[in-house]
């Protein structure tokens, strides 16, 4: 995605506190409001454009779901047959768009807001665990290098695949047990972590980086215009989904 068509986009301009609940209503609205397949359905569309909105690459979001295909198929097949004599493929249906829908939710999320936006978002949701010992901006700073650092190890697992095939290993695709094809990945991957997590330990302590002290922002955020049209149609959609599912 372009940064400069991003920057133009109004839900950027959203305070991160915003883009959060966002994000976890929509989480919450597909795990417990969606009782009907077309709901779901419907949900999913929402998000879609709004990635067209933003000018996202839709081709590239679509053929990201392969990553996720296996986990389609399974849930699809449990919750088609959970408490049926025969397959429901209506009830199947529902499940797949709702992890579809909790895919695109996140993968959006984590497009709109920035390293600063994310860190800030989960160090307030972490700060009652503060009470009980545990240090907030430790958690979040653990969520959000861990979301940041996936697409990496992504592309670090497709790289080295590639490398252990052209080298004769026999890695097998579109198959269940091809899981156990993949156990010689493991270890040149555990060690690019390793590696890669000691150059960011090295990278936070010369720059000063001390766990639990105050420090300040380098940009403060406040609410807008456009964070309270978000909330009005948050409300909006989430008193329709409730209405649709207790009374009609």
């Amino acid at each position: 995605m372009n940064q400069l068509e991003i920057n133009n986009s109004k839900l950027i301009l959203l305070s991160p506190i915003t883009k959060g609940i966002l994000c976890v209503a929509f989480i919450l609205m597909f795990s417990f409001l969606c009782k009907n397949w077309l709901v779901a359905l419907t949900l999913n569309l929402f998000i879609l454009l709004i990635c067209v909105y933003l000018k996202e690459d839709f081709l590239q979001l679509i053929l990201s779901i392969k990553r996720i295909w296996f986990l389609l198929i399974v849930v699809g097949i449990v919750q088609g047959f959970t408490g049926k004599s025969s397959f429901d493929l209506f009830s199947a249906l529902n499940a797949i768009f709702k992890i579809l829908g909790i895919f695109f939710t996140a993968n959006l999320y984590t497009k709109l807001s920035t390293q600063n936006e994310l860190l800030y978002f989960w160090e307030i949701c972490f700060k009652p665990l503060n009470l009980f010992g545990f240090s907030s901006s430790e958690l979040a700073l653990t969520m959000v290098i861990a979301i940041r650092f996936l697409p990496v190890f992504t592309d670090e697992i497709e790289r080295i695949k590639i490398a252990q095939i052209a080298r004769g290993a026999k890695i097998k695709r579109n198959s269940i047990f091809s899981i156990f094809s993949f156990m010689p990945l493991l270890i040149p991957v555990l060690t690019q972590a390793i590696m890669r997590s000691e150059e960011l330990a090295d990278a936070m302590e010369v720059r000063g980086y001390v766990p639990n002290r105050p420090r300040g922002r380098y940009k403060t955020y406040k609410l807008c215009k456009y964070d309270y049209l978000a909330y009005i149609v948050l409300l909006v959609t989430i008193t329709v989904l409730i209405l649709k599912k207790y009374y009609f």
